[in-house]
Parts: structure tokens; C-alpha cells; sequence
């Protein structure tokens, strides 16, 4: 082999390991780059998942209030627990809100039940201050064991 051909390699040679640092280089970039956001997303994912946690706990606090009656706290809270992907619903306590949500379901709400005439609504109100009564120790016990539950 000649020292020119044999220069020529070693160019070759070096051109080769030169792109393959710099393909190295680039990759390691992006993967960093894919770590970033992974990490972001989760961070994003769990500051979401603690605003629900937060606003079941603050729910809780005003359920059976004048403030907030049972009815729409238990659609509120069950939607929650829900978006978590949390199902309580064979709890013997924390149930309470997820019959509530079921006996109550038929019943319009929002643009709905601004749309109702009076006397459906008087009905609907009566119905959900019943559906309050039959199950107020059960909601009283699945608030507080809501509140001790770990989300």
C-alpha cells in the first residue's frame, strides 16, 4: 500500500469518525431535549392532579352547606374522582356520592334547568331535598371518609 493511499484512508478514516461524533452529539441533544419535556409532563400531570385532590378537599369543606348542597357536591366530587381515575364506588362510605350522582342523573342541569319551567324545577328540588334526607348519614359519613382517604 502506497503512503498515499494510505493517507487517504486515514482521512476517510477520521471524515467517518468526526460524523459519527456529531451524530452522537445531536442524539444525545434530543434525548435530553425528550427528557425535558417527559419531566415537564409529569410535573404538568401531577400539579393538574393535585388542583383535583385539592378541589374535592374544598368541595368537601362546603358539602350540605347553604353554600353547596349535597346534590351538586356529589356530581362534583364523583366527576373528580373520576378525572383521576379513581373509582370509589364499592366503598361502603365513600359511595354515598356516587348513588347521589346516580339517583340525581336523570335531573337537567345548567342551560337545562335554567330553561325549566317552575313547577319542574319546584319537583326536581323536592326530589333531590328527598334524595338528601335518605341518605344524609351516609353522605355525612362519606364526607369525612373522604377527607382521611388518600388521593
Amino acid at each position: 500500500m502506497s503512503f498515499d493511499a494510505f493517507l487517504i484512508a486515514l482521512l476517510c478514516s477520521l471524515v467517518v469518525i468526526v460524523i459519527s461524533l456529531w451524530f452522537i452529539r445531536q442524539q444525545l441533544k434530543l434525548s435530553q431535549v425528550r427528557e425535558e419535556k417527559i419531566r415537564a409532563g409529569e410535573a404538568r400531570y401531577e400539579e393538574e392532579r393535585q388542583k383535583r385532590v385539592d378541589s374535592i378537599r374544598v368541595l368537601l369543606m362546603a358539602a350540605g352547606s347553604n353554600e353547596l348542597n349535597w346534590v351538586e357536591a356529589s356530581i362534583r366530587i364523583k366527576h373528580l374522582l373520576d378525572q383521576l381515575g379513581v373509582n370509589l364506588a364499592d366503598h361502603e362510605d365513600i359511595s354515598a356520592f356516587y348513588i347521589m350522582t346516580e339517583k340525581t342523573a336523570h335531573i337537567p342541569t345548567h342551560e337545562q334547568w335554567k330553561d325549566l319551567p317552575k313547577l319542574a324545577k319546584d319537583k326536581f328540588l323536592k326530589e333531590m331535598q328527598a334524595y338528601e334526607q335518605e341518605h344524609g348519614e351516609h353522605l355525612l359519613r362519606a364526607k369525612s371518609s373522604l377527607m382521611s382517604y388518600s388521593l
